[in-house]
């Protein structure tokens, strides 16, 4: 870090962020957290079942309380996006539709979320004793708050350290999903449980593993196949929702107790939920077969 203000330098600090008025933060919180919480309740349900639940009533909830939120979550984080920009001493916030500039001298205070949702983010109180109109949800806050403090943003210094801020810190440089690595976990994945599972059925049901194709036909089949990966990677998609669980409850613990321990437990975690889904899901499948 050199001397010069990175605010006044030639090249302005600019980041991506999402600029949430308290409305918005509140219905985009909301659905984000009905969302997650809801696999938790679908697999307790599926535990508890009396009956294997079959796949049409289990995937209605899985839609109704998971897809359709997250999806409305979303849309309402795109319509939220916002760039980020320290320059001249003037911090700039710019959403589709307006551009809100607060100087950096006017900025009193900088509060972290306590509760993530919809993701980690910073609060901005100015020294007329105003909160800045727009919630700024950032997946790593401290490359913003660096640029702050420098600029002169006493509190901004102190905020790093903030349990909720080394929380998200080590959260977004361990996670880096993207989406097609989610289809790949999920929908790839799934292929291996559902071909072992759909080959036992064949064989119980028709006596071979082609049995089905030659009696009923290449529809019959496929479509018996697609069930069993449907129901595989819905069954997977809860057995990640548990270990996801269990993992951020262990890292916010440890930002909460030890925030300069938070990144290496944090990598400890992943690991963990890494281990327990893709070792864990192989044995179980392969638990009863080996009897």
């Amino acid at each position: 870090m050199t001397d010069e203000d990175p605010c006044t330098a030639g090249s302005p600090a600019a980041f991506d962020a999402y600029a949430y008025p308290p409305v918005w933060r509140l219905v985009t919180g909301g659905l984000v957290g009905v969302s997650r919480a809801s696999l938790l309740g679908i697999l307790a349900w599926v535990l508890l079942a009396p009956e294997t639940v079959p796949l049409f009533p289990l995937l209605r909830p899985v839609i109704v309380l998971w897809a359709l939120p997250g999806v409305a979550a979303w849309l309402l984080r795109r319509a939220c996006a916002a760039g980020v920009t320290c320059r001249g001493g003037v911090l700039l916030v710019r959403t589709r539709d307006r551009t809100v500039e607060v100087p950096c001298a006017a900025v009193a205070r900088v509060a972290p979320w306590m509760l993530p949702l919809p993701g980690p983010g910073l609060s901005l109180w100015l020294r007329s004793g105003r909160r800045l109109g727009h919630g700024l949800a950032v997946t790593d806050p401290g490359p913003l708050l660096a640029v702050l403090a420098d600029a002169g943003v006493e509190s901004a210094r102190g905020v790093l350290a903030h349990p909720a801020v080394a929380w998200a810190r080590a959260r977004a440089a361990a996670r880096r999903e993207r989406w097609y690595h989610r289809l790949g976990k999920f929908g790839g994945f799934a292929l291996l449980p559902a071909a072992l599972v759909f080959n036992a059925h064949q064989h119980i049901a028709f006596g071979g593993p082609l049995g089905q194709y030659y009696l009923e036909g290449p529809a019959a089949y496929l479509r018996t196949f697609a069930i069993y990966w449907a129901f595989a990677a819905t069954y997977l998609l809860l057995w990640a929702a548990l270990w996801r669980a269990a993992g951020e409850a262990v890292a916010g613990l440890a930002a909460a107790v030890a925030p300069s321990r938070a990144a290496r437990v944090r990598r400890a975690v992943e690991i963990g939920c890494r281990l327990g889904y893709y070792v864990g899901v192989p044995v179980i499948v392969l638990l009863p077969f080996l009897r």
